[in-house]
């Protein structure tokens, strides 16, 4: 079945009465009963356990999208970007009295993951009890049961995530139960990790390897998607901000005992390697496999804008064998409005369809490699050329450069010679733009951005604030003309493969003893995603262009590597955000950061192509760790404050 929001039955209508997660949901109630005296209602019930699923594809409500530096707003008065969501966060407007993108209680863009967690349990106890769903058979039985402890799993993994240290809820407490019993305590950074992975393990056998009916289940939980959930949670265990971190020595439960482990356990990257590799290995057992776009297309295209649809379609397409797991249409009718650009000659209402207003900055512009394979900063051809040093000067785009830069064009330097990545997830002043009813090479659409011109800002509200586009985001055979918006939704992607190979090499490098050679695998896992993307593997590339020929050889270097590379292939995808908040860089990167653009309010290119300061961020030790509410402080003595958010 297509996963929606159901909340028709009488049993629903009773938990949204509850305001938070501390709630008791009575026993023996009849409506509960109800809710599972068949097939029909229990899928109902099984239904409404995914409809919290955070929404991926919702720039207000994934943290991950807008409260970094990877896009910026024109404004934060715009009710299409609400300030009190996670745009704010991104401009330092967290807070305790009415927390943003709030998973805990729900608010401010964020879904009531423990209530979500209270319907699993519910599930699970019920659908267990084999005297009630009589018409449902063992196996469908044993496979519901597995999904929604999947499910309960997630929804810790997701708080985990943002809050650290949880109270994990493994069973609904009943009405009669001690008011101390009934007010949680947060566990352990270690316990919340075993508890999540233990769950997945008791599950992942019950699980269909590959959903059989797409048309009816796709988006379901599967093998390889509960891997991927117990390779993430173990990975995120792993990482600086939860294996040792020592800034957090004074964070202590009610018993005086630290919530972070304190020491740093090597080990741990081990445990996360095996499960990348064996979520890795599942899904490739189950058909998935990284997407190719010369598979899809009957186009003779060019090789290079082949490679750069790959990143581009690996997300847009929907359930491509790439997609692990995604879920629902994920709020990205509204998100490609929010991305597309005006490209065609007309206004009016569908004007206000292309928006591009959700703007890359130019920190993520700089951020991919040349088309060498290698950072700019140390790509020796640039170094000879001067183009580095030189970035921001304009140059005229020739013939050879006409299926990513208008011929004759004036832009930047910054914009020739990138990987074919830098030209499918961005759009820029004069760059090609793919589709959009236009399927042939020779005959593309280009953006025009400086002011007066079609794609430019030409009135007060829906711009690009940095003169940077997320083409990325947008389905290449969407069409939009003066009369008529036909916008093809996507899943958006929760887990794809590109991440899990760029999780398995992350976590097998580190599981080196700095003494050792870099296993082969780590390259393996690398080289396959830079092959889909038409560059050369990482040993080569650094050897023949490098300044640094040597930065593959070690643990350090490949470290720096694997996690450039994660940041360029899943740009615009929200993992930017938490994997520098993993690893202990958020405050490095954000804190008192110059979001940056160009001049999009001139019309000259000398005067366009000048670096404008749009916003300073702020980012501070606290920010790590999403702030509980006061209320909840308040109203439970056991609940401990994150640190800094007193």
């Amino acid at each position: 079945m297509k996963i929606q929001k159901i909340f028709g039955i009488m049993a629903i209508s009773i938990l949204t009465g509850c305001t938070d997660f501390l709630d008791v949901v009575p026993d023996n109630i009849a409506t509960i009963e109800m809710a599972f005296n068949n097939r029909t209602n229990a899928e109902k019930y099984l239904a409404t356990c995914y409809s919290y699923i955070p929404l991926y594809g919702a720039q207000r409500d994934n943290p991950g999208l807008t409260s970094g530096n990877d896009i910026w707003f024109y404004t934060m008065e715009d009710a299409s970007f609400n300030n009190k969501w996670s745009f704010g966060i991104a401009n330092g407007l967290q807070n305790t009295s009415d927390p943003l993108n709030n998973y805990w209680d729900g608010g401010n863009g964020g879904k009531q993951l423990y209530r979500a967690i209270r319907d699993c349990n519910i599930f699970i106890e019920n659908v267990s009890d084999r005297t009630k769903v009589a018409d449902l058979d063992e196996t469908e039985r044993r496979r519901w049961i597995a999904e929604i402890k999947v499910m309960k799993a997630f929804y810790h993994y997701y708080l985990f995530q943002l809050y650290g240290p949880i109270p994990i809820v493994d069973v609904n407490l009943p009405i009669s139960a001690p008011e101390e019993e009934v007010r949680v305590k947060r566990d352990k950074i270690e316990t919340v990790a075993n508890y999540i992975v233990g769950l997945i393990d008791e599950a992942v056998t019950d699980l269909p390897l590959k959903i059989y009916n797409e048309a009816t289940e796709m988006g379901r939980i599967t093998q390889p998607a509960a891997l991927a959930i117990k390779a993430k949670t173990l990975l995120l265990a792993a990482s600086p901000l939860f294996n040792g971190n020592t800034d957090y020595a004074n964070f202590k439960d009610k018993d005086g005992e630290p919530f972070f482990p304190q020491t740093y356990d090597a080990n741990k990257w081990k445990t996360a390697s095996d499960a990348c590799k064996e979520a890795l290995d599942v899904a490739l057992k189950a058909g998935h496999d990284l997407y190719d776009f010369k598979e899809e297309t009957l186009e003779n295209l060019p090789e290079n804008l082949m490679y750069s649809m790959n990143v581009r379609q690996a997300v847009t397409e929907r359930f491509n064998k790439e997609l692990v797991w995604g879920c629902g249409k994920s709020y990205t009718y509204d998100l490609q409005c929010m991305c597309q650009p005006r490209i065609l000659l007309f206004h009016g209402e569908k004007q206000n369809t292309c928006k591009g207003a959700y703007s890359p900055t130019l920190d993520i512009a700089e951020m991919f490699y040349s088309n060498n394979g290698v950072p700019i900063e140390e790509d020796k051809e640039w170094a000879t050329s001067n183009n580095y040093n030189n970035r921001y000067e304009i140059a005229v785009a020739t013939a050879t450069d006409k299926y990513f830069i208008k011929e004759g064009y004036q832009t930047v330097k910054l914009h020739f010679n990138r990987e074919p990545r830098f030209y499918g997830t961005l759009g820029f002043d004069g760059s090609s733009w793919y589709g959009h009813g236009k399927e042939h090479a020779d005959d593309l659409y280009y953006l025009e951005a400086k002011k007066g011109q079609i794609t430019g800002q030409s009135q007060l509200a829906n711009y690009s604030v940095t003169g940077y586009y997320a083409k990325k985001l947008v389905y290449y055979k969407n069409i939009i003309s003066e009369s008529s918006a036909v916008i093809e939704e996507y899943p958006f992607p929760i887990v794809r493969m590109a991440d899990l190979y760029l999780m398995y090499a992350e976590a097998l490098n580190e599981a080196t003893d700095n003494g050792e050679f870099v296993p082969k695998e780590v390259y393996d896992n690398i080289d396959i995603i830079r092959k889909r993307s038409g560059l050369e593997g990482v040993v080569d590339s650094w050897s023949k262009y490098s300044v640094n020929p040597e930065k593959p050889s070690t643990k350090e270097g490949m470290r720096e590597i694997i996690r450039k590379e994660r940041q360029i292939e899943l740009a615009l995808e929200g993992s930017r955000f938490h994997d520098l908040r993993r690893w202990k860089l958020a405050r490095s990167v954000y804190n008192n950061a110059l979001v940056r653009g160009w001049s999009i309010d001139q019309e000259t290119t000398e005067d366009y192509y000048v670096i404008r300061n749009i916003a300073q961020m702020k980012y501070v030790q606290k920010d790590y760790l999403w702030p509980l509410k006061y209320d909840d402080i308040i109203n439970n003595p056991n609940l401990i404050q994150n640190p800094g958010w007193q």
